[in-house]
């Protein structure tokens, strides 16, 4: 069942038009299968668990999306084609598949750019993730009924027109709030300045600013702080991220891969290499699963990083501080927003096999002060000398 909605693609012909086409005629049914394959090989070794998880599911649901699962009376489940594919959409399809499967390739290989995109994604900092948890923010928590709801919708609709009282739930004002204090360093987009839109009073004309005009300037400004807001995490989720991020949490290492199998029969390795692995620049052994290619990447100018325990703690510290947490205030009857901090600490290590000048630290004490002891001899030398 899993490539019934593969084997429903049709049988054409892929003809070389661009960088990204095969050389070979190869069918498209093998295509597919083939490079669906190698993106879900590419999420097994990823070296974060959630990751694994979230990115197979994406790719799953990627392949799927041009399919629809139909029942039949008789209680079987056929995949149905949602929209017919030309041939130009299908070969921009399979060249988006590349590109994704180069992305994953690059980013298991330790560049770190790629591998904290595919981060990012995974905890809802990027991407699809993270519009579905800020629509959980702007939907209310109290519509238990009609009634409510109509109410609810009436200010909204009246909230459009009017300047500086925008639809905003609770925990997003809250939200919203926390972040404009944050330093905007931390995070990958724009920072945001305002917590309301600051309409002007009167036009270039210095005539009154048109109703509808006001109205789009508004619904633009609560586009795009929507665009720019962090959403929350879950308090399972942000706590396991942090215990990640301050090495708490033991990291399980990089996912073991499978050694290539030898074999004495003759397989066209050309065409399915172009196919799997496009322009990429990776050769493969019978040895070892790949040789990585150590040269800088050309887009990024990043070169691969061994997957270690402290490289993998600075990525997720990297994301961790974009992460906050909302938890209600019971005494005081609003949400707090807690970000992700992890403070740097300076670990100091002397070799105690040479001798230390440790007099330059007499009369001081364990706080840095001079002792009054040390003070009252050095005042009557220095009266002395006078």
């Amino acid at each position: 069942m899993r490539w019934a909605f593969i084997r429903q693609i049709s049988s054409l012909q892929l003809k070389p038009q661009g960088p990204l086409q095969p050389t070979t005629n190869i069918n498209v049914h093998q295509e597919t299968i083939l490079l669906y394959r190698a993106l879900l090989r590419q999420c097994t070794y990823l070296p974060d668990s959630a990751a694994r998880k979230y990115m197979w599911s994406h790719v799953v649901q990627r392949f799927h999306a041009y399919f629809a699962r139909v029942k039949l009376g008789d209680g079987r489940t056929i995949l149905r084609k949602r929209q017919t594919l030309d041939e130009k959409k299908l070969s921009e399809v399979l060249g988006d598949a590349r590109k994704s499967l180069k992305y994953l390739q690059r980013a298991n290989d330790g560049h770190i750019q790629h591998l904290r995109t595919v981060l990012d994604m995974t905890y809802g900092r990027v991407g699809k993730r993270r519009r579905l948890l800020i629509s959980k923010l702007q939907a209310p928590d109290f519509l238990v009924d009609d009634v409510a709801l109509a109410v609810f919708s009436a200010k909204m609709s009246q909230n459009r027109k009017t300047p500086g009282e925008l639809p905003f739930t609770d925990e997003l004002a809250a939200l919203l709030k926390s972040q404009v204090k944050q330093d905007s360093d931390r995070f990958n987009k724009p920072p945001v300045r305002e917590i309301a839109p600051k309409v002007p009073s009167v036009n270039v004309w210095q005539r009154k600013f048109p109703q509808k005009r006001r109205d789009n300037f508004i619904r633009a400004w609560y586009a795009k702080t929507l665009d720019r807001l962090m959403p929350p995490l879950d308090a399972d989720e942000w706590e396991r991220l942090q215990g990640l991020a301050l090495g708490t949490i033991p990291w399980d290492g990089p996912v073991f891969r499978r050694k290539l199998g030898t074999s004495d029969a003759k397989v066209p390795l050309d065409a399915i290499t172009h196919v799997v692995r496009g322009d990429i620049p990776y050769r493969l052994t019978s040895s070892t699963d790949r040789v990585v290619d150590k040269g800088r990447h050309p887009e990024t100018g990043s070169t691969p990083h061994e997957l270690t325990p402290r490289f993998m703690r600075k990525l997720w510290t990297a994301v961790f501080e974009k992460c906050p947490r909302l938890d209600w205030n019971h005494e005081w009857k609003k949400w707090d927003v807690t970000w992700g901090t992890v403070e740097k600490q300076l670990e100091l290590v002397l070799d105690t096999k040479k001798r230390l000048p440790l007099h330059l630290f007499d009369g001081v004490d364990e706080h840095g002060k001079i002792r009054q002891a040390a003070v009252e001899p050095f005042a009557r030398s220095t009266a002395e000398k006078q």
